[in-house]
């Protein structure tokens, strides 16, 4: 079955950072299928008969957004009935309506989940590092992150991203404020372009790639 999964992927120094977090994680405690490649889950993954109408949707929503969605990230959480552990994201007002005006487009067609359909306020963001853990191994991890130093935050470009089993299919620019297809969505030079244009911002918050 086809699954597709709308996110934010993680880019620049967020990225290298989680990333070496997560190497971490798995020389310690061996997770392997377990651990996961973080990213902020907006909807999905999810099953649909109409990826024509979801690639429409997805593009109308995000080309409608005319305020660059922010977060901030940094400290660690964990769901318990799950036993799941994330990083923390603490959502702007612009991305927890870009989330819920995505959910309410795709939703008639689309077989989402119960959080899913969460509203503006009640959606928790976050980034999963690892999950279906044993209960030991979560108990373990849990203590090992009382002394780990949060994330450290910088601006980044922000892209939304339409995923069809976990490749790809299109993911919208919110820096450029364009649609990039799988090539441009991967290709450095794009992604340099999205640094010259925080650069130019000059506010403080842009980073080198």
């Amino acid at each position: 079955m086809t699954r597709y999964l709308i996110d934010i992927r993680l880019m620049g120094s967020v990225k290298h950072q989680i990333r070496t977090l997560s190497d971490q994680l798995q020389g310690k405690f061996n997770l392997g299928e377990k651990l996961v490649v973080p990213h902020i889950t907006l909807a999905g993954p999810f099953p649909t008969d109409n990826e024509e109408k979801l690639v429409e949707d997805f593009t109308r929503v995000c080309t409608d957004q005319k305020v660059t969605p922010k977060y901030e990230l940094g400290g660690y959480g964990f769901f318990d009935d799950t036993r799941v552990v994330f990083v923390t994201i603490t959502p702007d007002e612009n991305l927890k309506q870009f989330r819920y005006q995505l959910s309410r487009a795709i939703s008639p067609y689309c077989t989402l989940r119960d959080y899913d359909l969460d509203s503006a306020e009640e959606f928790r963001f976050h980034a999963t590092l690892a999950m279906k853990l044993d209960w030991l191994t979560f108990q373990r991890i849990k203590w090992y992150f009382r002394g780990q130093e949060n994330v450290i935050y910088r601006h980044h470009p922000i892209r939304a991203t339409l995923l069809r089993n976990s490749k790809i299919l299109c993911e919208y620019d919110f820096i450029q404020e364009r649609m990039l297809s799988r090539a441009q969505a991967l290709s450095k030079a794009t992604r340099m372009r999205d640094f010259d244009i925080l650069r130019s911002w000059d506010d403080g918050s842009w980073e080198q790639g």
